[in-house]
This record gives structure tokens, sequence and C-alpha cells, in this order.
């Protein structure tokens, strides 16, 4: 999957939201037991933070990446990848 991506070039996206909001997203990924902070940055791939954040019951979320945190190497990660698989 990862590399479907990189190879679709698809757009990094990130925003903060309140974690009551981000927590509803379905498909959302956060380490287990692990605190975060009110609001929290949440990084996804494909979709726009915003646009999701206005449709929290959408199932296609699922498809994509949405995750807490994490987010400051996203876009280190495609840029280093998406050399390799060109």
């Amino acid at each position: 999957m990862s590399v479907d991506w990189i190879k679709r070039n698809v757009k990094v996206f990130s925003k903060e939201l309140d974690l009551e909001t981000a927590s509803r997203i379905p498909g959302l990924r956060a380490v287990f037991g692990e605190s975060y902070p009110d609001p929290v940055r949440v990084v996804t791939l494909e979709y726009d933070v915003e646009d999701i954040s206005k449709d929290l019951e959408n199932p296609k979320w699922r498809k994509t990446s949405v995750e807490f945190c994490g987010g400051t190497w996203a876009t280190f990660f495609f840029f280093f990848f998406s050399t390799r698989w060109r």
C-alpha cells in the first residue's frame, strides 16, 4: 500500500483538530495507551483533514492513512522512498 501511494505521489495533509473530534475518524491509527494533546495533530494521505473533519462518518477514510502525531516524518518518508521506486 505504501509503495502505491508513493508511485501515485499522493498528497500529505495535516491539521490540528480537537481530540474528541479527531478520535471519531474511521480508520484512525494511534499508538494504543499513548496520551495525545488537545488539540492533536492529524496527518492524512490523499484526503484533506478539513474534508475529513466535515464528514466524520464516511467509511472511505478507512482506505487511507489517518494518524495522530508522527506527521513530521511523513514528508521525509515520501521524499526518500519516492526516489527509490521511480
